[in-house]
């Protein structure tokens, strides 16, 4: 008779599992995030295509910054004669440098709407503690990103 080789069975260590708030915010960090780069590729290339569609002509900003000349200087050369303001992008949005500055603005903030979404996770769990501070940094995300409180 043949000897048989039996498998004992090996205890496997357990998976951990993911809370669904951690989920949740990365699933939202991670699409906004791929959303927000391609908008910030996108708006180059239309920058470039319609250079005459910007608040600052591609070429020129290049030479001055490459040339040494201020941001005021810079900014003096564009359409609106000066800097036109933090978020010109909602006003500029069909520019290419608007265009391009939406996707960075909305990839620099990102962490906002990741934070709201898992807090209505830890809702769920009912882990309140962590809902509190979830709201409160997406509060100081919110308050720095929109320029309402400034260190000037």
């Amino acid at each position: 008779m043949e000897k048989v080789a039996t498998m004992e069975k090996v205890a496997m260590p357990a998976i951990p599992t993911v809370p669904m708030s951690q989920i949740v915010y990365g699933e939202i960090v991670y699409w906004i995030t791929i959303f927000s780069a391609f908008i910030a590729i996108v708006g180059p290339v239309l920058a470039m295509i319609f250079a005459d569609n910007n608040v600052l002509h591609p070429s020129y900003t290049f030479s001055a910054v490459l040339s040494g000349q201020s941001a005021n200087e810079i900014w003096a050369a564009s359409t609106t004669g000066s800097f036109p303001g933090g978020h010109f992008y909602a006003k500029y949005l069909t520019t290419g440098d608007g265009f391009t500055q939406l996707g960075i603005a909305l990839g620099c903030s990102v962490a906002l709407p990741g934070l709201i979404g898992s807090a209505i996770a830890f809702i769920r769990d009912r882990a309140y503690g962590f809902v509190g501070l979830s709201l409160w940094v997406a509060f100081l995300i919110f308050f720095s990103a929109s320029g309402i409180v400034s260190l000037h």
